[in-house]
């Protein structure tokens, strides 16, 4: 058997790259710190985000739906019920509050990864 080829360095940013890879996560969490080879970090970033776009179209549906059944906005339907949510909404309500805090999560782990990315890039940028 012939041994293993040693791994490549990973690849060293520029500025500029580190800049892209910020607005990438912005724009979808994950994206840029695919690009930047964080993969393993990236890919969960984008898993996160895309578990909190699958739960926020859920919330989105049931909105919808209560809106066709009431005939009216459902907060609405709490203010005319005096503040008082009705019984089966509760985990709807939480669907919805679910994806924000998926979402969330995800955008936070971007932002500090583009910035580890981008610290990098500085650390390694010729003077």
């Amino acid at each position: 058997m012939s041994p293993q080829p040693p791994a490549l360095p990973p690849k060293l940013l520029s500025r500029a790259d580190a800049q892209v890879c910020f607005w990438s996560n912005l724009s979808m969490p994950g994206l840029g710190s695919w690009r930047a080879g964080w993969r393993l970090s990236g890919a969960l970033q984008l898993a996160l985000a895309g578990c909190a776009l699958v739960l926020a179209l859920a919330w989105f549906a049931w909105f919808l739906s209560e809106w066709a059944r009431a005939g009216k906005l459902p907060m609405l339907v709490v203010m005319e019920n005096d503040g008082r949510l009705p019984a089966d909404w509760l985990k709807y309500l939480l669907l919805g509050l679910g994806s924000l805090i998926f979402f969330s999560i995800a955008m936070g782990w971007a932002l500090i990864t583009s910035l580890c990315v981008r610290a990098e890039a500085l650390r390694h940028e010729p003077r």
